[in-house]
């Protein structure tokens, strides 16, 4: 699951209690996170409370280890977890911030409620962020538009001409797509480059035009 995605889904659930006990905590959101968005294995996220999370190796082998400095801010998809306090705290951080305050989606912060929270870095101190290693869910994409000048154009499931086309398999002149990047494939006529579409094929970048 996309990062944005979780984001809208929790917010139209209106939180989520992932083990069904004790109403809406932050670690339910913490657990439904890690397993959705980080693709950690579902079960093994836990702790008895939320500062315990850093006591818990599996987690801490999938995340970089932050501990709050007076130059930090944290980035979106990073997790706080506050340490002071009986249980301590968990939430999501949203990448907005500076190094006064930063914004996170929070449950439990107010009573069994989903919310957005502006913080700051003393108040159940100390704070320390975890980073995912694996940022593939959370850091969105660059999209760009790529245009046909040839006559036609193939739609391949691969980057090489003998894979099958696909989608809508043929894109002619004047046709444009979305693009995420490009990659390295077969090479034709000296160029072995390839636009990955947003849907997750692949057009010979030769005769087409990045816009």
């Amino acid at each position: 699951m996309r990062f944005n995605e979780f984001i809208n889904k929790v917010k139209s659930m209106g939180g989520i209690d992932k083990d069904g006990a004790y109403g809406k905590q932050c670690m339910d959101l913490w657990n439904y996170y890690a397993v959705n968005v980080l693709g950690l294995q579902d079960g093994k996220t836990g702790a008895s409370c939320a500062k315990e999370i850093l006591n818990n190796s599996y987690v801490m082998q999938n995340v970089e280890r932050i501990n709050n400095y007076p130059e930090f801010v944290p980035q979106k998809g990073d997790v706080a977890v506050w340490t002071g306090g009986q249980y301590g705290h968990v939430a999501i951080c949203l990448g907005i911030g500076n190094v006064n305050t930063f914004i996170s989606l929070d449950q439990n912060w107010q009573s069994q409620k989903l919310t957005e929270e502006t913080h700051n870095y003393t108040y159940l101190a100390p704070l320390v962020f975890l980073r995912p290693k694996n940022q593939t869910n959370i850091q969105e994409r660059e999209k760009f538009w790529v245009r046909v000048d040839k006559e036609e154009a193939a739609v391949r499931s691969e980057p090489n001409q003998n894979s099958p086309q696909v989608g809508s398999k043929v894109l002619y002149k004047g046709n444009t797509f979305e693009a995420i990047g490009t990659v390295e494939g077969e090479n034709v006529g000296g160029n072995n480059i390839w636009y990955k579409s947003w849907k997750g094929n692949y057009v010979w970048s030769g005769g087409l035009t990045r816009m």
